[in-house]
C-alpha cells in the first residue's frame, strides 16, 4: 500500500523519488564516461569500444520507448520504475562482481531498454500529482535528476574510483538503486489505468492529429544540442584552450543550465499549457544562438565562448523538461504512450548526434561543419515546436493520469 500523505507532501515525495529514479537509471553511461580511463585500463577497451557501450544505452532507450508507449499505461508508474531500478541493481551488481566487459555490455543494453520505463513512468507519476496545468516545474525537477547525478559522478566518481576501483563504485550505485526502488514502491502511484482508458480513467482515444511533430521536434532538438555535452570540451581543446579551461567553461554552462532549467519551468507553468510549445521553440532558438556563437568564436575571445556555452546549455537543459511538459499538456489521457513515442525520437537523437558530430568533424577536418549541422537541426526543431503550438490543441479540461 502506498504511503498516505497530504496532497502537497505526496506531490513533493513523488517528485523527489522520480528525480532520484531518473538519475540512478542513467548511472551506467555516466559510470562509463566519468570512470572511463579506469575501465579502459582494466578491461583493455579502445575509445571506440567505450563509446559504443555508452551509445548502446541511449540507442536501446530509444528503441525501448516504442514498446514502452503501450506497456507503461498497462503497468502504471510504480511498476515501471521499480522494474527498471531492479534491472539496474542486478546488472550493476553483476558487472561489479564479475569485472567483465561482456557484463558491462549486457548492462548497457538491459538498463538502456529499461530506462524507457522510468522515463515514461516518472512522467506519469508527476503528471498524476501536479495541479492542473502546473506539471512543467515538477517535470523539470524530476528531469534535473539526470544532470545532478552526472555532476555527482563527475565530481566524486574519479576520486572514489581511485579508492575502491570502478567495480566498487558500480556496487555502490547498485545499492543506491535498490534503496530508490524501495522508495518508489512505497511512494509512487500504484494502480495502472483501467482496461481501455489509455491511462486517464476515461475512454481511450487516438493521439491528436499532428502529434508526430513532437517526436520529430525532440529528435532535432537533442540531435542539435547534445554535442554541447559530449563534444564541447574536446572541440574547445582542439581549438587551443587548455583542458582545464575548457572543462570549467562546460561546468559553468551546465551549472547555469540546471538553475535555468528550474526557473524556465516556473515561467512555462505561468504562461500555461496553451503556450508551452512556444516556450520550447524559444529554448531551441536559444540553444541555436549558443551553437552559433561557439561556431563563430571557438578561436576567438573566451568571453564569447563562455556566452555560447551558457546559452547553448541553458537551451538544452531547459528544453529537456519543457518537451516532456508539452507532451503531457497535449495528451493528458495517454501520458505513457505519448511520452514513449516522444522519447523514441529524443533518445534516437541522443544516439545519433555524438556519432554524426564526430564523423563529420573527421571528414571535414574541423568543427565548422558539425556545428553548422547542429545549428540547422535546432532551428528546424524550433519550427516543429511552433507548428505543434498551432496544430495540436490543448484539451480544455486536463485529465489525470493513473494512480491518483
Amino acid at each position: 500500500m502506498a504511503v498516505r500523505t497530504t496532497d502537497g507532501h505526496r506531490r513533493a515525495a513523488v517528485v523527489a523519488v522520480s528525480a532520484t529514479a531518473m538519475g540512478l537509471g542513467t548511472t551506467p553511461p555516466f559510470l562509463l564516461g566519468y570512470l572511463g580511463p579506469a575501465i579502459r585500463a582494466d578491461l583493455d577497451l579502445s575509445r571506440g569500444q567505450l563509446g559504443l557501450l555508452i551509445g548502446l544505452f541511449y540507442g536501446l532507450t530509444g528503441v525501448g520507448s516504442l514498446g514502452t508507449a503501450r506497456i507503461a499505461e498497462r503497468w502504471g508508474a510504480r511498476r515501471c520504475i521499480v522494474v527498471d531500478l531492479a534491472v539496474v541493481v542486478v546488472c550493476l551488481a553483476g558487472a561489479a562482481l564479475s569485472g567483465s566487459a561482456l557484463l558491462l555490455a549486457i548492462t548497457t543494453v538491459l538498463t538502456g531498454a529499461g530506462y524507457s520505463l522510468t522515463n515514461a513512468g516518472t512522467s506519469m507519476a508527476v503528471a498524476a500529482t501536479a495541479p492542473p496545468g502546473r506539471a512543467g516545474q515538477d517535470l523539470a525537477v524530476k528531469t534535473a535528476g539526470v544532470p545532478l547525478m552526472a555532476t555527482v559522478l563527475a565530481v566524486a566518481g574519479p576520486t572514489l574510483g581511485l579508492l575502491v576501483g570502478w567495480r566498487g563504485v558500480a556496487g555502490g550505485l547498485a545499492a543506491l538503486a535498490g534503496l530508490a526502488g524501495v522508495a518508489a514502491a512505497l511512494v509512487l502511484p500504484r494502480a495502472p489505468a483501467p482496461h481501455g482508458t489509455g491511462g486517464s480513467g476515461v475512454p481511450d482515444r487516438r493521439l491528436p492529429a499532428g502529434f508526430l511533430l513532437l517526436p520529430l521536434a525532440a529528435f532535432l532538438f537533442i540531435g542539435g544540442s547534445q554535442p554541447l555535452l559530449s563534444w564541447l570540451v574536446l572541440s574547445l581543446t582542439d581549438a587551443g584552450l587548455r583542458p582545464g579551461t575548457a572543462g570549467l567553461i562546460s561546468a559553468a554552462g551546465t551549472a547555469v543550465g540546471v538553475l535555468a532549467m528550474l526557473l524556465i519551468s516556473r515561467v512555462s507553468d505561468r504562461v500555461g499549457p496553451g503556450r508551452r510549445a512556444a516556450v520550447a521553440a524559444v529554448l531551441a532558438a536559444t540553444a541555436a544562438a549558443g551553437v552559433a556563437l561557439l561556431w563563430a568564436s571557438t578561436a576567438g575571445p573566451v568571453l564569447l565562448i563562455v556566452l555560447g556555452a551558457v546559452l547553448g546549455l541553458v537551451g538544452n537543459l531547459g528544453g529537456a523538461g519543457t518537451v516532456h511538459a508539452v507532451v503531457v499538456d497535449r495528451v493528458p489521457w495517454a501520458v505513457g504512450r505519448a511520452i514513449g513515442l516522444m522519447s523514441a525520437g529524443y533518445f534516437t537523437g541522443a544516439l545519433v548526434a555524438p556519432w554524426v558530430f564526430g564523423v563529420t568533424a573527421d571528414a571535414s577536418g574541423g568543427y565548422d561543419l558539425p556545428w553548422a549541422i547542429c545549428l540547422g537541426a535546432l532551428l528546424a526543431s524550433a519550427v516543429c515546436f511552433l507548428l505543434a503550438h498551432r496544430r495540436i490543441p490543448v484539451p480544455a479540461v486536463r485529465v489525470l493520469t493513473p494512480g491518483r
